[in-house]
Order: structure tokens, then sequence, then C-alpha cells
């Protein structure tokens, strides 16, 4: 049954009985009121977080258990710092887990904001568990660290490009569309591209995990991705087990699909098992009731309200003029950067270049002394001036630095040099803001950090052609490249209109 999935990814039959050499899993409890939701079971978790072991919620939501590196044991709903967290104690030096390992009790943040202890809250080590479909949950973290789906800077740098307008939300639409390029460019495999899947991804984000309008707000993103693999992982699952492939499961195909799974059970409790997916006894089992059958095996104390196919979207207006403010509810877009704005940038400067009067016009404004050339503070005044999108310092000098390099090396940029300064000064900032490099510090990629760029950028490659460009950069051979090579090449490649010279 598993040999069709992806390496890594086939469920295995286990033994129901724990094993002594098994990781142990932590359980909290006692927590009533604001943050009741970090109530439950963590598994453990195939990687270290500060170099000491992490847990995460069985249900199927970002929340992990884990120490900060700054001598707290934390629950938050990423794995950071633990800088922003739901509730945290005091870590006992040298104890490698929260069931022994705290001091004092744990502090939460109540109704008001404030942070009090509260010693109802307990956290004990249980046995991990060897149900198949919470080992199968427990792989979704490794599946979206494959794809480059865990570090902040590239979830930003997938919001921005998903958040083409910079509102702050976007609707199942632009996510549908944003899954479809990623696997068209290669970035994501195409098992992630079912519409089935993605619609109870979509639903349990908007309605469960966030806050119950039809929009995914920036917030929500994690979970939505969460969400996305978790569901497409099921839809394999549901998929094989539909013999038929009616996208419906019966009793046969049921029993058969279980047995498959490594789950045995015997006719009358596999019968007795389909029954009670079955709600409207119809003898058919639908994949949303098969999400909800698999849900209740992985977390059976989570409130099932996810499961309900609702559609919502009474709260809408209120729920984003809060968030958002009046602006996010008109066509008055209150934003600081947006991809729609670069775009529009974009098409402004290629017109410049195009068009020679233009040009010379832009050029007699930077060179305001008519001496032929300009320097770098003659640059970032044209910029800030004329093209605030641009202003970004790390950028501007990298793209300055790019145009001398590529000209005759002096510290000036003259005229002929003037259309690659234009093209540098664009795709440098945008890239740099897409991809969040604030700093402007060497950053290094991979041959897989480039096709995941590429893909972002919306630029659709096959593997043999993304190989081709990307040893045009890495021209030693190295398998690493330059952020700012990157960038050059990606300006070459979107505005050959830049390597031309501005003459006469």
């Amino acid at each position: 049954f598993g040999s069709s999935w992806d390496c890594g990814t086939a469920l295995h039959c286990c033994s129901s009985s724990p094993s002594r050499s098994m990781p142990t899993a932590m359980r909290i409890t006692g927590r009533t009121g604001r943050q009741a939701h970090v109530n439950g079971t963590y598994e453990p978790l195939q990687i270290q977080h500060n170099k000491m072991p992490c847990w995460v919620a069985r249900a199927v939501r970002p929340i992990y258990l884990f120490h900060s590196g700054k001598g707290r044991w934390v629950v938050s709903k990423s794995l950071d710092d633990g800088s922003r967290c739901y509730v945290y104690a005091k870590a006992v030096e040298g104890r490698l887990d929260p069931a022994t390992g705290v001091s004092g009790a744990w502090s939460c943040c109540d109704t008001d904001g404030q942070w009090r202890e509260d010693p109802a809250v307990k956290c004990e080590a249980v046995p991990a568990s060897t149900d198949q479909f919470v080992q199968l949950r427990m792989k979704l973290e490794g599946d979206m660290r494959q794809y480059g789906l865990i570090e902040r800077s590239d979830l930003k740098a997938l919001w921005r490009r998903l958040d083409f307008n910079g509102n702050g939300i976007v609707s199942l639409a632009e996510i549908d569309k944003m899954v479809v390029e990623l696997v068209a460019g290669g970035s994501w495999p195409s098992w992630l591209n079912n519409k089935p899947a993605l619609m109870r991804a979509y639903k349990k984000t908007t309605l469960r995990d966030g806050d119950g309008d039809d929009w995914v707000q920036k917030r929500e993103f994690h979970a939505l991705l969460l969400n996305i693999f978790w569901f497409n992982r099921l839809w394999q699952i549901f998929s094989q087990v539909d013999a038929g492939q009616d996208r419906r499961i019966s009793l046969a195909e049921f029993t058969a699909g279980l047995s498959n799974l490594g789950i045995q059970l015997s006719q009358a409790q596999a019968q007795q098992e389909f029954q009670s997916i079955d709600s409207n006894h119809g003898g058919q089992v639908l994949f949303v009731e098969f999400c909800a059958w698999v849900r209740k095996r992985i977390n059976p104390d989570d409130h099932p309200g996810f499961d309900a196919d609702i559609a919502s979207g009474e709260h809408l207006t209120k729920t984003v003029r809060r968030d958002l403010g009046d602006a996010a509810t008109n066509e008055v877009i209150a934003t600081h950067k947006c991809f729609r704005d670069f775009d529009e940038l974009e098409k402004e400067i290629k017109l410049i270049m195009s068009d020679h009067k233009k040009l010379h016009k832009l050029w007699e404004r930077i060179d305001f002394n008519g001496n032929n050339i300009v320097s770098l503070a003659e640059i970032d005044k044209l910029v800030v001036e004329a093209y605030p999108l641009l202003n970004h310092k790390p950028a501007l000098m990298r793209a300055y630095k790019a145009t001398i390099k590529t000209g005759d090396k002096d510290d000036w940029v003259d005229r002929k040099e003037f259309k690659t300064l234009l093209g540098s000064l664009f795709y440098f900032n945008k890239l740099y803001w897409l991809f969040d490099q604030g700093n402007g510090d060497d950053r290094r990629m991979t041959f897989p950090e480039f096709k995941r760029m590429m893909s972002t950028c919306g630029v659709s490659l096959s593997e043999s052609e993304a190989h081709r460009e990307f040893s045009v950069i890495d021209r030693n051979g190295g398998g690493m490249i330059l952020f700012d090579e990157f960038c050059k090449y990606f300006t070459c490649k979107h505005c050959p209109e830049c390597l031309t010279q501005l003459v006469g």
C-alpha cells in the first residue's frame, strides 16, 4: 500500500504496545480559560531545537513544546527563541524534558494580558504513540523542512508572493494559484496539488485555526501550510483505500485498506468502526468523514468543531477592520510594500529604458551638475525623491557595486552604465524585499534554495533547466552561489535592456 508514496512517507505496521526504546511523549493538562488549547499530548519530533529534545502537539496545528535556549521550557506556535509563547516554566539545568526539568509552576497569560503562575498546569511523560496516523502527523515538519517551509525568512518570502496586493489577507483562489504554480515550478511535489485536500486545509485554517472569516491572514499562514501538507497526505491514503476511485469508501474498501495500513481488525470490529464514521448511514464514507475519523484517532480529546463543512462570512468585515483597519475593506490599501507595487514600477522602469527621451531626462535629473558621472550619494538622492519603493540601503549599495563592477570598475556610474544601474536598483530591491535580506549579509544559496527562489518569483524551470541556469552562476562548480550573484543573474535574465548602453 505505501510503496507508491514518496520515499520516507509510507506508513509502516507497528506493534500496538509501546516499546521501552520509544521516545517519550509529553502531556500537558490543567489549563482552563485563555490558552486552554495548550492542553494535550505532544509527540517527540525527530529533530532537536537548541540542542534539546522538542515535541509537537498531536493536533494538526502549529503548537510546539521546546527549550528556549534561555532557561525556559515553553509552548509556542513556532520553534524559535520562545520570546512569544503561550505558557512557560523555568528550566532546571541539565534536565532533558519538561516533565522532570522545571522549577516552580507554569506561567500563563490571563485574559487581562498579565502573566501569572498557574499551579493547575501539569506536564507529565507518557508513552509515545505507535498509531500509524500519529506517526504520519510527526512527519509533517520533516516534509515542510524538505520544501523550505520552516525558516521564518522562507515563509515571509512565500507570503509576500501570495499576498500580491499587500492587504494582509488572501483568498482560496489565491492559495490555489500559489499551489499550482509551486507544483508546476518543481518547488513542491505533484501530490500537494489536490483540490479536495486544499479545500479541507483552507476550511480548517479559516474556521478552526483562524478567526472564522473567509480569508487567510498572515498569522494563519503557517497553519495553512501545515494543513495543506496534512490533508494531502490523508488524501493519498484515502485515494488508495478508494479502490473504485469514486471519492467514496465502501465497507469492503475500508476493511481492505485498514489491513494494508497495518491496522488489523476483525470483520465485526471493522464494521463497527466504519459505522462510527458513516454518520449518515449511507453506506459510503466521504473524504471529510475520513478526515474526522483520523482526527479522533490522533487527538480524541480535541473539540471537533473544524470537522463541520460550513461556510462562514458573516464576521469578515468586522474581523478585517479590527485587525487591518478600514483601508483593508476598500480600494485604498495602507501598506509598506507589496508585489503589485513592484510590478507597476517594473513596467515604468522598462518603459523609461525603451524611451530614449525619458531615459535622457532621468539621467539629467540624477546628473544635476552635468559632469557625466554620478556618485553613490546622487543615486541615493534620486531613489529617495523619485522611487521611495527602492529606498533600501543594503540593496542600493549592492546594486551600486554590481553596476560599477560590470562597468569600468571606478567609483562612479557614468552614462553608459546608467541602464545597468536602473535595472540593478529595481531587481536587487525587489529580491532583497521578497527574501527578507534586510542586512545585506553575504548569504549563500544551494541549488534547492535557488530552485525555490525561482519558483517563488514565478519562474517555472524543469530540473535540467534549473541545473543549467544554476551552473551559469556557479562558475567554479562549488555548489553554492552568493545571493548577490543570484540578484545579478536575475536582473540580466528579466531585464536584458539594462545590458545596453545609454549613448548620445
